[in-house]
């Protein structure tokens, strides 16, 4: 084959490539949502597609949190550390924690699965 074919067809492979991953990092940050429980119970479930503020009270604290871009951080919490605001606004992955607020922020998407039987 000439040189030029090799090239078009590399470049060719590349681009698929790279929608493909376009595609998939896109699918994975929308149409989630996540799950806020205060000392392990559910206070309310956030629709990440929907963007707002929300304020979360219990009996050891408050907390903001604020959904936007698909993604939610904590904005402010009356707890010393100040961990949770300064963890980085997510849609997935590790949970977001305000241990002293005892708040606990899991994330889910419509791709997950419980189980699978084989």
């Amino acid at each position: 084959m000439k040189t030029r074919t090799w090239i078009l067809l590399f470049s060719a492979l590349a681009a698929v490539c790279l929608l493909c991953t376009f595609l998939i990092l896109n699918d994975a940050s929308t149409g989630g949502t996540a799950t806020v429980r205060s000392d392990g119970v559910t206070v309310m479930t956030l629709d990440l597609s929907k963007d707002g503020e929300y304020r979360i009270a219990s009996d050891y604290g408050m907390n903001t949190l604020r959904v936007e871009n698909g993604k939610v951080s904590v904005i402010s919490a009356d707890c010393p550390s100040q961990d949770c605001v300064h963890h980085a606004p997510a849609s997935s992955g590790a949970p977001i924690v305000c241990l002293p607020n005892r708040l606990v922020i899991t994330f889910s998407t419509a791709q997950e699965y419980d189980a699978i039987i084989g």
